[in-house]
């Protein structure tokens, strides 16, 4: 979803945001806006209504179609989010951010391929997406193809030391190749920055 130009955690903005809407219920801006500060503050089913009714207004909004089809994500609404997502490259056919939404609702519902297709999609409109490259590791790791999971970890890494899943990811991957000392060194470097591993997997990689 996009990064909102207010505070999420201000409620005094919030309130501003709010008003907005009141005041101005036929201005698509506002109510997308809205439903930014909705979305960020976890409030999925109204930042849903929000946004649709932005797009009501003006359905050419599509950011307001890409952050309907991120909270669909969020909600488990997979088939939805790749309806909206699909309306907003209708529009226009170079959206990353849609192409990546696409690939995740089909990762989780289990269709890799579709999901590899997608973010390859996104890779081809933005070559430096960083997500993009994430979830393609993640897509290649799911269907077995390792080596492949580790070029697009790395590019992520590439792009950004300072960003933490995809240190996780090839800690997952190396382990998985049964090179734990590879996988304990990317595991300690995603802990120092803040990636939340999960204990089960640590575990398994410190008595590994």
């Amino acid at each position: 979803m996009d990064t909102p130009t207010f505070d999420p955690t201000n409620e005094s903005e919030f309130e501003q945001l709010r008003k907005g809407v009141e005041e101005k219920p036929e201005s698509a801006n506002a109510q997308y806006n809205y439903g930014l500060a909705l979305a960020h503050k976890g409030q999925w089913d109204e930042a849903v209504e929000t946004f649709k009714s932005a797009i009501k207004l003006k359905p050419g909004l599509l950011e307001a179609r890409v952050n309907l089809s991120a909270v669909y994500l969020q909600q488990g609404r997979y088939d939805e989010s790749i309806e909206e997502s699909l309306r907003a490259l209708q529009y226009r056919p170079d959206i990353a951010e849609a192409c990546i939404n696409i690939g995740i609702a089909f990762m989780h519902k289990g269709d890799f391929q579709q999901a590899i297709h997608s973010f390859d999609k996104a890779l081809a409109i933005n070559p430096n997406s960083i997500v993009a490259h994430v979830n393609l590791g993640n897509a290649y790791l799911s269907v077995g193809d390792l080596d492949k999971s580790i070029v697009y970890n790395m590019k992520a890494i590439a792009l950004s030391r300072s960003f933490s899943a995809p240190y996780n990811n090839l800690a997952v991957v190396y382990f998985h190749k049964g090179d734990f000392a590879k996988a304990k060194e990317y595991l300690q470097k995603a802990e120092e920055l803040g990636y939340p591993v999960h204990p089960d997997f640590k575990n398994q990689v410190e008595s590994a």
